[in-house]
């Protein structure tokens, strides 16, 4: 009776101490629990921007084409040799004169822009002379029926702006010709001659001296003018003929009057 009694107050307490009714310390309130948040610290990421620089080279511009300053007409000195031999030699200065409904003026070749260049036969001979803006060709021909050299054709070609942003092309060619006819070894020389090219454009030749085959010394032959250049021996002789004229009435003029002056003697 007594283990029972035991055993009931032992289940009685155990079920207070687990329904809570009893506890262990009443007056004890649980300790608080603090919990700071664990700083954070966010570090921005950096970012890196380039900044490309592209460094553009000059603009290349087609230059407007206008046209050069005025120069004076100036001889050039030309010649062509080939294998040692001396085939065609020209002295002259060079215009180029344009008419037309927009343009009346002339291109002037300068010899120090020059360069030459050429063929050489035994019966006939080129001579080209090249310049920035053109050309300018001779073809002489040795012709041994007349026994006669002359030039046979005569080109030229000119890209120029006569006015500013008008570059314009000019070619013209004369062939099958006879023009500065000389004898074999001699040379032609005329101060001015003009070739009417067509199209409205005319080659002014100043102060020409040509010559091709049979060179003596590397030098011109005898010069053979031409008539422009030749003397005008019709002129000097009218003048001679004036003079004897007006002499010959002077003479008359006074015998006349000398008889006039002797009748009157006679009838005193």
């Amino acid at each position: 009776m007594k283990y029972e009694l035991s055993l009931i107050v032992l289940c009685m307490a155990a079920t207070a101490l687990t329904s809570g009714e009893y506890s262990l310390a009443p007056d004890s309130k649980p300790a608080p629990t603090t919990s700071k948040p664990a700083p954070t610290t966010s570090k921005p990421t950096p970012t890196t921007s380039k900044t490309t620089t592209t460094t553009l080279g000059p603009k290349t511009t087609t230059p407007i084409p206008s046209p050069t300053p005025p120069t004076k007409l100036v001889v050039g000195h030309y010649n062509f040799s080939l294998d040692g031999k001396l085939c065609s030699m020209v002295d002259l200065a060079i215009g180029i004169h344009v008419r037309n409904g927009t343009v009346n003026d002339t291109f002037i070749v300068q010899p120090h822009k020059t360069n030459v260049s050429g063929e050489c036969g035994d019966r006939a001979s080129v001579i080209t002379i090249y310049f920035t803006e053109g050309q300018f060709i001779l073809k002489f021909r040795h012709n041994e029926t007349i026994k006669k050299v002359y030039v046979e054709l005569v080109e030229y070609d000119l890209t120029y702006a006569f006015k500013t942003g008008e570059s314009i092309e000019y070619s013209g060619k004369n062939e099958s010709l006879e023009l500065f006819s000389v004898e074999p070894g001699h040379s032609y020389s005329c101060q001015s001659v003009t070739l009417y090219m067509g199209n409205g454009v005319s080659l002014d030749l100043t102060h020409t001296k040509f010559q091709a085959f049979e060179f003596k010394n590397k030098e011109f032959g005898p010069s053979e003018l031409c008539k422009a250049d030749q003397p005008n021996y019709r002129v000097a002789i009218t003048v001679i003929i004036i003079l004897i004229l007006l002499i010959i009435i002077a003479v008359i003029f006074f015998l006349i009057r000398k008889k006039q002056r002797t009748d009157g003697y006679q009838s005193l």
